[in-house]
């Protein structure tokens, strides 16, 4: 009885699993101009040096500063592509937010 049941089971698992792919159609897009995207489309870029943290293409956005218990330590205005932000955070791991973008990093 549990031999029939499992060649049920992995019959019936055969059928669905291939029988998916007919479903799935294939989805068209069009190609988006980097000017156009949302700035959380465009690429971030983040280095960290001791206390200062560089930033590039971020323009017009808010870096916001994050504890590792997600309590937050800081808040920055970004207002322009390449910029260089001193802060006076103590040394430890932090999550760096920008728009949609989050970064892991280590001020030492």
């Amino acid at each position: 009885m549990k031999r029939i049941n499992s060649v049920i089971i992995a019959l019936g698992l055969a059928l669905t699993l291939t029988a998916a792919p007919a479903f799935a159609a294939p989805v068209e897009s069009e190609p988006v101009d980097a000017a156009l995207a949302a700035p959380e489309a465009q690429e971030i870029f983040v280095s960290v040096s001791g206390n200062t943290i560089r930033i590039t293409g971020a323009a017009k956005q808010t870096l916001v500063v994050y504890y590792v218990t997600g309590t937050k330590a800081a808040t920055y205005s970004i207002d322009t592509e390449d910029q260089t932000i001193s802060t006076s955070l103590q040394k430890g791991i932090y999550l760096l937010k920008v728009g949609k973008f989050v970064r892991k990093v280590s001020i030492s």
